[in-house]
């Protein structure tokens, strides 16, 4: 008896719709999941360090390097800026929650205190700097 060799059977391609779906599904999530930002303002270029933890990008106090506060691209002072925070999230939240202040960094180190301390005095009670980090 004369055995013959099964003809194997062509080997079906693996469809590529699954695998479109899924980087479809993560493009999704990744979009979904992640933050939207507001933009810096344009006319601050923010401190140096190389040292920092990186953060988000704020929603900032943002200050020129003539001392000029802004908020969202509107001039304001310590007293104008605390009270829109009070109107957005309540006087004693307004307090609590941490300000974050972007200076550019030509403006000088005195005027900065005088700032931060002009937003003490108007009743904030903690405000960070915030700085760039850049390679050593």
């Amino acid at each position: 008896m004369l055995r013959l060799a099964r003809p194997k059977q062509p080997r079906q391609r693996e469809s590529t719709i699954a695998l479109i779906n899924i980087v479809f599904l993560m493009l999704i999530f990744f979009l979904v999941a992640g933050t939207l930002t507001p933009p810096l303002d344009n006319d601050v270029s923010l401190i140096s360090t190389v040292e920092a933890n990186p953060s988000e990008p704020p929603n900032a106090l943002f200050v020129t390097e003539d001392g000029e506060m802004r908020l969202r691209g509107t001039a304001t002072d310590a007293q104008g800026f605390m009270l829109a925070r009070a109107e957005t999230l309540g006087e004693e939240a307004a307090r609590q929650l941490e300000i974050k202040v972007a200076a550019d960094r030509d403006l000088p180190a005195a005027k900065l205190v005088d700032i931060v301390g002009a937003l003490k005095a108007a009743g904030a009670s903690r405000i960070s700097i915030i700085t760039e980090r850049t390679a050593e």
